[in-house]
């Protein structure tokens, strides 16, 4: 990993030149050789990834352990004492920032890839709300789904408007659209929106978040690959009940229905010419 580091960071700075030849407010007009260099080394970076990685969706049977302690004992009773149990994995697909996103033909884009070419003026806002989805089958957890989130990414940034630039950033979000047809039992209000769920609702977890400042003409490399681990549970008996409403009997029925978890990406670049970003995340249950 750190000699894909040196790589991509000397590969970054060779463009810094072919930016300030194009002399354009903000990204590059025209696609370099160094350029397309970069976006190969990119590549090869997430390929690399993927080959060693990936991750096998396994599911096993929840067990059933009795809680004895309070929340105010223990923090959550419901979950108390119980095993983990492996019950699924969903991972998204590639999101590419890139001035050329033609596709590679040794490296050619999944269903669920997307490529963003990044805006003149420097911001980009991408929103892609199906990258990947998978199903939960019921009783795989009693009170608790909880998530083992990982992004991993590498992004570009480079000024090349001439002038110093003190807001460049890196936002990356990733939703989730949780499904389940206790969701659809009529009356059933999501408090939050004040309408009726019909059959799903959304939750979202910070993937990512960087700023920094660029002199002109600069460019530097970020990389990111921090895992998120569950706390308070993606979903949970508790916060069924406590944020969106639903009564006991209703929350403890959701957990015996197959639920599905769709992932999204949304986000925002600012000053990025070339990013690769995919998220990963595997589930857990009581």
């Amino acid at each position: 990993m750190k000699k894909s580091i040196v790589v991509l960071s000397l590969l970054a700075f060779s463009i810094t030149a072919a930016i300030a030849a194009n002399n354009q407010p903000g990204l590059m007009k025209q696609i370099t050789p160094a350029q397309k260099k970069l976006q190969a080394a990119i590549r090869n970076e997430m390929r690399e990834y993927l080959r060693t990685d990936g991750m096998i969706e396994k599911t096993s049977p929840a067990t059933t352990t009795k809680a004895a302690l309070t929340d105010e004992q223990v923090g959550d009773a419901n979950s108390f004492g119980r095993a983990v149990n492996f019950i699924g994995t969903v991972q998204s697909g590639v999101l590419t920032i890139a001035p050329d996103c033609t596709p590679d033909p040794a490296f050619p884009p999944g269903p669920n890839d997307h490529c963003v070419v990044p805006s003149p003026t420097g911001t980009t806002a991408f929103t892609f709300p199906d990258m990947g989805k998978v199903l939960i089958p019921g009783k795989s957890a009693k009170t608790l789904i909880c998530h083992w989130q990982t992004p991993f990414s590498t992004v570009v940034y480079a000024n090349g408007t001439g002038v110093y630039q003190g807001t460049a950033r890196a936002v990356l979000t990733a939703t989730y659209k949780i499904e389940n047809e206790v969701l659809n039992t009529p009356g059933l209000i999501d408090p939050n929106t004040g309408v009726a769920f019909g059959g799903s609702f959304e939750t979202a977890l910070a993937s990512f978040r960087d700023g920094r400042s660029l002199q002109p003409g600069e460019t530097q490399v970020y990389r990111d690959n921090y895992t998120r681990v569950c706390l308070g549970g993606l979903i949970s008996k508790r916060s069924l009940m406590e944020t969106y409403g639903l009564t006991e009997d209703q929350a403890t029925k959701f957990f015996k229905k197959d639920t599905t978890i769709t992932l999204g990406l949304t986000g925002s670049t600012r000053f990025v010419t070339d990013a690769s970003m995919i998220v990963g995340t595997r589930f857990v249950g009581d």
